[in-house]
């Protein structure tokens, strides 16, 4: 399903916090712009640009996480999982990209790709590609790996279900990756088999190779 934006009006954003947790930290209150969702395949798309960002009332951070409620036009209620901050500016952008693991013996879109075959699928090209580092508690803030990157979404060709990843073939590098790093960050876009074009928003990588192509993937454990 190709996402498309809807016009949304009285929207708080909130910092997201660990849902166990009694805290709630407001950022932004009373703005408009467009929240879109869309589908396809194994994808998920969310998105939600800010064209008045109404009261600012605690700074946002690029890479960091937020939710947000609000209306639509038509004044049906509505809220976000959770988001990246992907632009700070004062039209701020938020998005977040979900992809299902894909089950033994259905990788769909495979492309060509310069990785070992044996060990990884290669399913969606990435372009516009930046990848960063949160720091560890109780460091603040994160530093840039990868700037103006291109790479694919991939997957192991081995699992059940496979872990879904992103090598990175070009770029400029602006620190050392090293295997086994954790807490990455990677926005982009991500160009489907349909000729679509999303945002692409993805946290909780590690780093498996820090070479040529870099090779990142979730490993949730």
């Amino acid at each position: 399903m190709q996402a498309l934006p809807v016009k949304v009006k009285n929207v708080n954003v909130y910092a997201y916090f660990d849902p166990i947790l009694p805290l709630e930290e407001e950022i932004l209150v009373g703005a408009s712009g467009t929240y879109s969702v869309g589908t396809l395949i194994t994808s998920a798309f969310y998105n939600l640009d800010i064209d008045n960002e109404g009261k600012k009332v605690n700074p946002l951070r690029v890479h960091s996480r937020y939710y947000a409620v609000g209306e639509t036009e038509s004044g049906d209620k509505f809220r976000t999982p959770w988001m990246y901050c992907l632009d700070a500016s004062s039209q701020p952008r938020f998005g977040r990209t979900i992809t299902l693991h894909i089950p033994e013996g259905e990788a769909v879109n495979q492309v060509d790709s310069g990785l070992d075959n044996s060990k990884y699928i290669t399913l969606s090209p990435l372009s516009d590609v930046t990848v960063s580092q949160s720091f560890t508690p109780p460091a603040i803030g994160e530093r840039v790996l990868i700037e103006n990157g291109k790479g694919n979404v991939i997957a192991t060709r081995i699992g059940t279900p496979h872990e879904m990843g992103v090598e990175i073939t070009s770029g400029d590098r602006d620190a050392k990756i090293t295997p086994g790093m954790k807490n990455i960050m990677i926005t982009g876009k991500i160009h489907l088999a349909n000729g679509e074009v999303h945002p692409f928003s993805q946290g909780g990588y590690t780093a498996i190779s820090g070479g040529d192509p870099a090779v990142f993937l979730q490993q949730f454990f």
